[in-house]
């Protein structure tokens, strides 16, 4: 790489460095800050809350198409995710060859 194009490239790097960084917690209020975590419900109360409709004004239940399949659809890809994070992250090949002992000529070290 030309040396001039490599100091402009450093000059850029450098001046997009200097941004300011956004306060992020003034984003969250007092009052979100003082809340406790949320409760954690088992899937079906959750998937009883989503199928569950509402009267509307009137009194009747409003006709809404039901939440149901998405939600069991996210938790399958949630469950899927989960299961790939529990394979091996190196091989055992790979594993060998990492444990291998390195030789090196008494001059080299």
């Amino acid at each position: 790489m030309p040396l001039r194009l490599s100091l402009v490239l450093c000059a850029a790097a450098l001046a997009a460095g200097c941004g300011s960084i956004p306060q992020l917690d003034a984003v969250v209020s007092d009052e979100a800050w003082a809340s406790d975590y949320p409760a954690l419900v088992p899937a079906e109360t959750l998937r009883a809350r989503a199928t569950a409709r509402p009267p509307s004004a009137d009194g009747t239940t409003l006709a809404a198409a039901s939440p149901a399949p998405e939600i069991d659809a996210r938790a399958a890809r949630l469950k899927a995710r989960a299961a790939a994070l529990r394979g091996e992250v190196i091989g055992a090949q790979d594993r060998d060859r990492l444990n291998q002992t390195i030789e090196m000529d008494e001059d080299e070290g």
